[in-house]
């Protein structure tokens, strides 16, 4: 008998380092490369690297987009006439998204920028400073972009990104001007770490491949050391995202970006059964009984303070969230002139993002000052 238990404490042993190593194993063996595009090495022609683009933007259903990179001394185009062709390394960019300013950012690019949409939303200092001298003009948004001032910008390229299928008219308008557009739906990634592979992209464009895969295998790392450390948690604390917009309540899908960084770091995103990458809507009746589930309440649009909470809505003094567990908001980074840091610098640095949530959770397991989030009294 006696051997007979230290046989099965042996047997319950080596299961348990099998499990551990086979969970190593699955988080650095893991594919965290984008979905949404792929970049193929040409042979035998003018470009050098062709960029496919898959789906970009939200309902869009088997839709691929081909860009050919070449460089710009290559004077034969011959075998590319009817192709989207893209001169490298682009000189002179138009960015319709503020997101997009932080792969150039971590380039070494931003300079690069001659023109931007929603330039009262940008963070980065030094992209600020340029808009507010009038370095930077603001070419406009969606149906209402201002072509006359692109075509006075001269760009080599405009980065577009689309909600829907109606970006399909301005990028098409813009080809018709002759300004090459590339289409970016990085905002579509599952996976914190499929988004930030976007700089992959970006890298190629402005011939910067190597640096841009050593930064993203660093992001790689530091991100995978995170979440094994968030796995070693005892407790999963239930976690309420979001707050009413307009009256309707948008939380992320279950398997979007946002809920696989709460799933990394070590908490129960109550919206996690919706197995949609995409937002949706959820009635206040739902939100309240999640609101008298949830331990932890984060990213309630700009409140910053449970007076301001309760300011848009009485009715959350119902939500025992609100009385009793912990709130924190994504911002810290939020400038005055109303950009959000967390949206911008936030998307290359899933780590980061990451080290706050895990601090929010488990406190016990990290205790540096937060980056993005802030706590609300």
């Amino acid at each position: 008998m006696h051997y007979y238990f230290i046989t099965l404490i042996l047997l319950f042993f080596l299961e348990g380092c099998n499990n551990s190593v086979q969970q190593d194993n699955d988080l650095f063996n893991k594919n965290y490369d984008p979905r949404g595009f792929t970049i193929d090495t040409i042979t035998d022609s003018p470009a050098s690297r062709k960029l496919t683009v898959y789906n970009p933007w939200e309902k869009a259903n088997d839709i691929s987009l081909e860009y050919f990179l070449v460089n710009r001394e290559v004077i034969d185009l011959k075998n590319l006439i009817g192709k989207r062709i893209i001169r490298t390394p682009v000189q002179r960019v138009i960015c319709l998204s503020t997101t997009h300013l932080a792969y150039l950012e971590a380039l070494s690019v931003s300079d690069k920028i001659v023109g931007i949409s929603g330039s009262q939303y940008v963070s980065n200092p030094a992209i600020r400073n340029k808009i507010e001298e009038g370095g930077i003009p603001d070419v406009g948004y969606g149906q209402n972009l201002n072509y006359e001032l692109i075509v006075n910008l001269k760009p080599d390229l405009v980065i577009a990104y689309g909600i829907g299928g109606e970006v399909t008219s301005y990028s098409s308008r813009l080809e018709e001007l002759n300004i090459p557009v590339v289409m970016v739906g990085e905002y579509l990634e599952e996976s914190p770490l499929g988004k930030a592979g976007w700089i992959n992209f970006f890298g190629a464009l402005f011939e910067k491949e190597e640096m841009a895969e050593t930064y993203f295998q660093g992001i790689v790392e530091e991100y995978v050391e995170l979440k094994r450390l968030a796995a070693a948690a005892k407790e999963k604390p239930k976690v309420l995202v979001g707050s009413p917009y307009k009256d309707s309540w948008w939380v992320p899908g279950g398997n979007s970006y946002l809920a696989n960084l709460i799933a990394d770091a070590g908490g129960e995103y109550l919206g996690r059964r919706n197995r949609s990458h995409e937002s949706y809507v959820i009635s206040f009746e739902n939100a309240l009984a999640w609101g008298s589930e949830a331990d932890i309440w984060i990213n309630m649009s700009n409140l910053s303070s449970k007076r301001e909470i309760l300011a848009s809505d009485e009715r959350f003094k119902s939500f025992r969230v609100f009385n009793e567990g912990k709130l924190f908001n994504n911002i810290r980074g939020l400038s005055s002139h109303g950009g959000n840091d967390f949206w911008e610098s936030g998307t290359i640095n899933p780590h980061l993002v990451l080290r706050d949530l895990i601090s929010i959770f488990h406190p016990e397991l990290i205790e540096e000052k937060l980056t993005y989030y802030q706590e609300i009294q």
